[in-house]
């Protein structure tokens, strides 16, 4: 019984460990491309920040509606660049079709 609460909660911080590696490559790449689309540097450099941030992350202090919220503030974050994109004023980070 044990072993099957430690499996369990190893499996859950593996979980949690991949959606922040989501997030924060998400937030790697929109600084890679903002930083060549020759943005502001403060914009550039609070993705910089962020992205420091979320590496000293640990998920074994997250629980799930931490890790929502870090997931949410990511989605919002790109949302407010999603005018920008559209409006040709930033070039898009990924060529082709993404889901």
């Amino acid at each position: 019984m044990k072993f099957l609460k430690l499996w369990r909660r190893r499996k859950e911080f593996r979980e949690l460990q991949l959606r922040i590696d989501h997030c924060r490559s998400t937030i790697a790449e929109v600084h890679s491309a903002l930083v060549m689309d020759e943005v502001q540097p403060e914009v550039a450099d609070q993705f910089r920040r962020l992205e420091a941030a979320l590496e000293l992350v640990d998920v074994t202090q997250l629980e799930n509606r931490d890790l929502e919220k870090i997931e949410m503030a990511t989605n919002n974050l790109l949302s407010e660049f999603r005018g920008l994109y559209h409006q040709g004023r930033l070039k898009k980070i990924y060529d082709g079709f993404v889901n």
